[in-house]
């Protein structure tokens, strides 16, 4: 309690291709990954020494091929090391990167709804300012059995800011009461149950306490099961498997297709007020503006549907400036 430190510093480690040069003019990348990660850390952990707490590891390569293909003769020779503009990727054609299959759906329920509100309340600036303990490693666990609703959370605090067991504990039921109060109001038909970090042992002293309010002290990040393009792990609801995180945003078509089929699920809905489920299959090689596979599950007027589709496809090339721009969000 009131403190703690990193004994040794966290390994940022990025991987995957890069360009290095462009028309044999160099590319300073070390210099926009260290400071796009230590923009990234200071925003999200300012309790995180960027000099001491932080080590970049830069594993990318400009190799044509993935893995250690160092060298090709073929179309993809110098597609990290273009020495000219048609040379790259997506240039001439935007075609999709692999065989994937993504799909979205409208409209959440209320108790998805409820649970990205919340969770979006709580890693609110305006949160974290009158809430210095409030870490940001947040999961939120609901289950709905009929009118009974069960809300288990696990909330980190900040050591810094918590000065004893019964800080902890005062700070749990705070939070703890307005989160309730947020269910009950998203929810009013339904009686809501909130557990919140159900593994502390409070007699060992065993609780939900970090240096950074994240699971930065032995975690492992990788692209994985929670992040989906809506924010939610619904395996009882259509989804795909196709990570969003950490693809190139010009021609991977599992970030392209999870980012379009959400678009034209929501848009449909609010334009017909229909629920419906969209699915997209691309080829490998495949233009990106012509999946392999559309279909829509809806009864929404048919016409509808290919207009909002049709005008959605044609936007593809605009989704990686949108995602440069930080116009696109998760949910």
């Amino acid at each position: 309690f009131g403190g703690g430190e990193f004994l040794e510093p966290i390994r940022v480690i990025i991987a995957g291709r890069i360009t290095y040069s462009y028309k044999g003019n160099d590319i300073p990348v070390n210099e926009i990954l260290s400071s796009s990660v230590k923009n990234y850390f200071k925003e999200r952990f300012p309790l995180v020494d960027l000099e001491h707490d932080i080590k970049i590891e830069n594993k990318l390569t400009d190799y044509p091929g993935p893995g250690t293909i160092k060298n090709s003769k073929g179309a993809i020779a110098s597609m990290f090391s273009p020495k000219d503009k048609v040379h790259v990727r997506g240039y001439e054609k935007l075609v999709a990167n692999d065989t994937s299959y993504c799909i979205a759906y409208s409209p959440y329920s209320e108790l998805e709804t409820a649970v990205l509100r919340v969770e979006k309340f709580l890693n609110d600036k305006k949160t974290k300012v009158k809430f210095k303990w409030l870490g940001s490693d947040i999961k939120i666990m609901a289950v709905r059995n009929q009118k009974k609703i069960g809300i288990t959370l696990c909330i980190p605090q900040i050591a810094k800011y918590v000065h004893s067991l019964t800080n902890y504990k005062n700070n749990l039921e705070t939070i703890g009461r307005i989160i309730e109060g947020k269910f009950k109001t998203h929810l009013p038909k339904h009686s809501i149950d909130i557990s919140i970090n159900t593994k502390d042992d409070y007699e060992k002293l065993n609780v939900y306490l970090t240096v950074s309010g994240a699971s930065l002290s032995g975690d492992i990040g990788v692209v994985g099961r929670g992040n989906r393009a809506n924010g939610l792990i619904t395996s009882n609801r259509p989804m795909s498997m196709e990570g969003v995180n950490g693809k190139n945003p010009r021609y991977y078509s599992g970030f392209i297709y999870s980012v379009v089929t959400k678009k034209i699920s929501s848009k449909l809905y609010k334009k017909t007020g229909k629920s419906n489920i969209v699915e997209i299959v691309s080829q490998n090689g495949g233009p990106l503006d012509k999946p392999w596979l559309i279909r829509v599950v809806t009864l929404a007027d048919k016409a509808v549907v290919y207009k909002v589709v049709n005008s959605y496809l044609d936007k593809v090339q605009k989704i990686t400036s949108e995602f440069i721009d930080g116009k696109l969000i998760n949910h």
